[in-house]
């Protein structure tokens, strides 16, 4: 648990924070550390080159920075090897390259759970319309939480594959990945799994053995990175038998008018120039966390989600989703009665407070709890205080009270 004094001096790496803003928004995209913006400005200003073009000093540098980067990611979530670890644009060009780079055949069925964010449901959703692939849908339970009888019912010798999020996105919602995991080996140990990790990496500790699943992906841009920058980490055996998503330079071997031959991976799997600048300044990014400890972040959340779930609680015009929820994640979902979520958050806006309003880019979870219109969403970084949250609620009861 922080302190006042180790939280005033969080925040003061992140420039932003000095405008007068209160951002509650942390699950669309976290603001950035000096340490990511002055790395991305010193690529610029001194190594500007492209990689693997090893006659001249300048690519050198930035191809070891690359790899430097690949591997501190490999550490952090606990990869066995670097080769394991995928650049992509984000979370969903991860998922993209995996619906797109499996081999499918019409047999083959795809396992989701209806709380998934719309870049793990629309890939399955076209695959399942291109290939004629089975699209089951898993249900949750009053605690927002999978329906682990339903999952057991979901799964045969026909399921190639289970995508789903780690922490929900609209409720902050911790999926038992572990348990969920062991029922599904139990049943069928060939079927993949996939965990969307964007919402999970930035606030609890990630170790991918040891969930035991073939594919993880996540966005830089959600722990405190750049943006346009993802990870997908696949295990090796896992990713060598993955088609080429894409190609073009930088993946291959040899090219005749006849014939390509392609590197190994990770080559194999990343055509074309990454985002040099964003790869090289995340690592130091992944440096910034690992020294405050994501154990640490966890545990500062987890309080304040408490208190504002206490605050919330007392007012009777406030619908506070998931609030028996015990395994709460730093996000929550609310409505006001009888006041639209949309012209609550503008009004919040106009006194700088930054919250997400509307479906949260998961309609089909909206649809199937019978909730419109969306919800307000509140999500915290480990930069957030309770002084935020008590300005925030406050004024919260003020707007009540007018509208």
């Amino acid at each position: 648990m922080f302190n006042k004094i180790e939280i005033k001096k969080i925040r003061s790496n992140f420039p932003i924070l000095k405008k007068n803003i209160i951002y509650f928004d942390n699950s669309s995209t976290t603001q950035k550390p000096k340490c990511l913006i002055n790395n991305i400005k010193y690529y610029y200003y001194n190594l500007n080159s492209n990689i693997n073009r090893y006659n001249y000093t300048l690519s050198n540098k930035t191809t070891d920075l690359i790899d430097k980067c690949r591997n501190k990611i490999k550490q952090f979530i606990h990869a066995k090897d670097a080769k394991e670890i995928i650049f992509t644009k984000g979370t969903t060009e991860s998922i993209n390259l995996i619906s797109n780079s499996l081999n499918w055949t019409k047999n083959d069925e795809i396992v989701i759970t209806v709380l998934e964010h719309h870049s793990n449901f629309i890939p399955w959703q076209l695959l399942s319309y291109k290939k004629k692939i089975k699209l089951k849908f898993i249900k949750i339970n009053k605690l927002y939480n999978i329906d682990l009888n339903d999952l057991k019912k979901k799964i045969n010798n026909k399921t190639k594959l289970i995508s789903i999020t780690h922490i929900s996105n609209v409720f902050g919602t911790i999926l038992p990945i572990y348990y969920i995991v062991n029922i599904i080996k139990k049943i069928n140990n060939k079927i993949l799994i996939l965990l969307d990790g964007a919402q999970s990496i930035a606030h609890i500790p990630i170790d991918v053995q040891k969930l035991n699943i073939d594919f993880f992906v996540f966005s830089a841009h959600k722990i405190y990175g750049p943006t346009g920058l993802g990870v997908l980490y696949g295990k090796y055996n896992k990713l060598k038998k993955l088609n080429k998503y894409q190609v073009g330079g930088s993946m291959v071997k040899y090219v005749s008018l006849k014939k390509t031959t392609y590197l190994d991976l990770p080559s194999k799997l990343e055509a074309g120039t990454p985002n040099i600048s964003s790869i090289i300044s995340f690592y130091y990014v992944i440096k910034f966390i690992e020294k405050i400890k994501i154990y640490n972040i966890n545990i500062y959340e987890n309080k304040l989600i408490e208190y504002t779930k206490n605050l919330l609680l007392n007012n009777n015009k406030i619908i506070l989703y998931g609030k028996k929820n015990i395994y709460n994640s730093s996000i929550l979902s609310f409505n006001v009665k009888n006041i639209n979520n949309f012209d609550l958050g503008c009004l919040l806006n106009k006194y700088g407070i930054c919250v997400r309003t509307g479906y949260h880019c998961a309609q089909p979870l909206f649809n199937y709890l019978k909730i419109k219109n969306g919800t307000i969403r509140i999500s915290y970084g480990l930069y957030n205080n309770k002084e935020e949250i008590d300005k925030f609620y406050f004024l919260l009861l003020k707007l009540i009270k007018i509208l």
